[in-house]
């Protein structure tokens, strides 16, 4: 074979390496891309929970109020004598409201973390802590609802009947202006006013409200917790990205 025949080895090798070197670009690129898209995903996802958590932390934190003030009432009301009245005042009134008509119920609003466990939500977030603790949440939820169920099964059978059958409910309703609109004066402002009067019943009713007020204030301390913590990993990963 003559030197004109030779093949260009130098030639064909660098274009080779060309070519090797424009997939390998290629597939970094792509790479790159990927992770970019990953990453703003990632900082969406971390944002929408951030602003869900937030919502859930002043609402939980009202209902935990709420169980401590309810709490306070039921104690208020069994340290009245037995044969006594309940003061017919706006703040007992209150009380009497809170024990024997309501119960604030937790409904968080979770679509982020619906989209962190559905789909690729969880592959990405790479904090591992946090991941952790956004797959449990559901549970801890679960587990504070079971608390509101028996709450209002109680109200729903027992206490509110309970205070049907001794006096007009209408001054209890009338604390709270979202109802009391658009009441008539003689339902809300009976008179004469019949007098709710603490007996062993009433009391017994009490102590079972109060009962479940302290198992709920219980088991609302680790969801708090974990709301908390929660915002706190969610801020520092956002943070961390800028």
């Amino acid at each position: 074979m003559t030197a004109s025949q030779a093949l260009p080895w130098k030639r064909l090798l660098a274009e080779a390496a060309a070519i090797v070197l424009s997939i390998l670009l290629a597939f970094a690129i792509d790479a790159w891309w990927e992770d970019r898209s990953a990453r703003h995903s990632e900082q969406l996802l971390l944002r929408r929970l951030h602003a869900d958590f937030t919502e859930i932390q002043a609402a939980i934190l009202m209902i935990e109020a709420e169980h401590r003030e309810t709490s306070a009432a039921c104690r208020a009301l069994m340290s009245i004598p037995e044969g006594s009245p309940v003061p017919p005042t706006p703040v007992y009134d209150r009380m009497v409201a809170l024990v024997f008509l309501t119960s604030r119920t937790f409904n968080p609003g979770t679509g982020a973390v619906a989209a962190f466990l559905g789909s690729e939500g969880a592959r990405l977030v790479d904090n591992q802590p946090l991941a952790d603790l956004l797959l449990s949440w559901p549970g801890l939820v679960e587990e504070l609802q079971e608390e509101d169920v028996f709450l209002q099964n109680g109200l729903a059978h027992r206490w509110i009947p309970f205070l049907k059958s001794r006096v007009n409910i209408g001054p209890y309703l009338g604390v709270y202006p979202e109802i009391n609109v658009g009441m008539p004066a003689h339902i809300t402002h009976p008179q004469p006013r019949t007098p709710l009067i603490v007996d062993a019943e009433l009391v017994n009713n009490v102590l079972d409200r109060y009962k479940l007020q302290q198992i709920a204030l219980r088991d609302i301390g680790p969801v708090i917790h974990a709301v908390n913590e929660i915002l706190q990993l969610l801020q520092t990963d956002i943070d961390s990205s800028l």
